[in-house]
């Protein structure tokens, strides 16, 4: 009896062991609830940027995609940095202003849209204003920005206005309710940090980093507010920017990041999966290959976004 209770113990402690050494593989981790399977650090290491498709949408509007990288630096060091990096220095990636906001947003914290670039996409962007505000179309764009943060900061999702289109109320919440439940493994890997920010339908307890940039949708230049929100675990870091106004070309984008600390050539590396979900009127319109298409230049669009910052990366102490 007391040889067969040490052998069961024993058998336990084993399974034990095993599930916490698969809960602390990072890439085993990463591989349950992506679409990442079966790579190991050392390919990764030698890649630049592995993209995939996200889960199949049931939500004709919704798309994802997925990424994963390493990065050849620390952990703490590679949040630091992606924390701190900004699009708006790579021309190629079309971001014509960005604007870091305090937690409660001024009007003149919207004052660098008067120095927009006077380029095709800023210009037929402002013109499209003024055919449905007499007003100056800068002014306009300040004030409706600045209403919407300050509605969104205060009171999150719940407290901005629907967006009539097609005879269609088109809400924040909504669509991302509805990107999420078609993401139900992403939706499950970030529970703990989508429950305390406004993703998950309240105003949330974690604090936000709100921005708002002007960026080009397809030739023509589109105003966005967004705000970011991390968590920290044990030995992992989470991360998810919510875009959650846009002037043209989406409702809302949702980019959620996980690292883990690694090992390359045995040196401290960490490990990023990145997923975005977007909510876009044109992919209503799509089907079968075309939709296909629209996450192929997503993918596309998301690795060059990816490239550049691990440039800028690469080059920091």
């Amino acid at each position: 009896m007391h040889a067969a209770l040490h052998s069961v113990r024993h058998c336990l402690a084993a399974l034990v062991a095993l599930a916490a050494s698969a809960q602390a593989d990072p890439l085993a981790e990463m591989g349950a609830f992506s679409a990442f399977k079966g790579l190991s650090i050392e390919k990764l290491a030698g890649t630049s940027v592995k993209a995939a498709r996200g889960p199949v949408m049931n939500f004709p509007r919704g798309l994802a995609v997925e990424s994963c990288y390493i990065v050849r630096k620390p952990l703490a060091k590679t949040v630091e940095l992606h924390q701190q990096w900004t699009p708006a220095k790579h021309p190629e990636l079309k971001v014509y202003l960005h604007g870091d906001l305090p937690p409660r947003p001024a009007l003149a914290d919207f004052s660098k849209l008067a120095s927009a670039p006077a380029n095709a996409a800023v210009k037929s962007f402002l013109s499209a204003t003024q055919k449905l505000s007499a007003g100056d179309a800068t002014t306009f764009w300040e004030n409706l920005l600045h209403q919407r943060a300050q509605a969104f900061l205060s009171g999150g999702l719940a407290r901005l206005p629907a967006c009539e289109t097609g005879g269609e109320a088109i809400r924040p919440a909504d669509e991302i309710a509805r990107l999420l439940k078609d993401a139900a493994k992403v939706r499950a890997q970030f529970s703990a940090l989508i429950d305390a920010t406004p993703v998950g339908g309240g105003k949330g307890a974690l604090a936000a980093s709100p921005y708002w940039e002007m960026i080009d949708v397809e030739g023509e230049a589109a105003v966005t507010l967004g705000a970011s929100y991390a968590k920290a675990g044990a030995s992992t870091w989470q991360s998810v920017d919510l875009q959650y106004y846009a002037s043209g070309g989406f409702y809302v984008l949702l980019t959620f990041q996980q690292m883990w600390p690694v090992a390359v050539g045995g040196q401290d590396a960490t490990l990023v999966w990145r997923g975005d979900l977007i909510s876009a009127p044109s992919l209503a319109k799509l089907h079968g290959i075309e939709k296909m298409g629209s996450s192929t230049a997503m993918m596309r669009e998301t690795q060059k976004s990816i490239e550049a910052l691990l440039g800028d990366i690469a080059k920091a102490p």
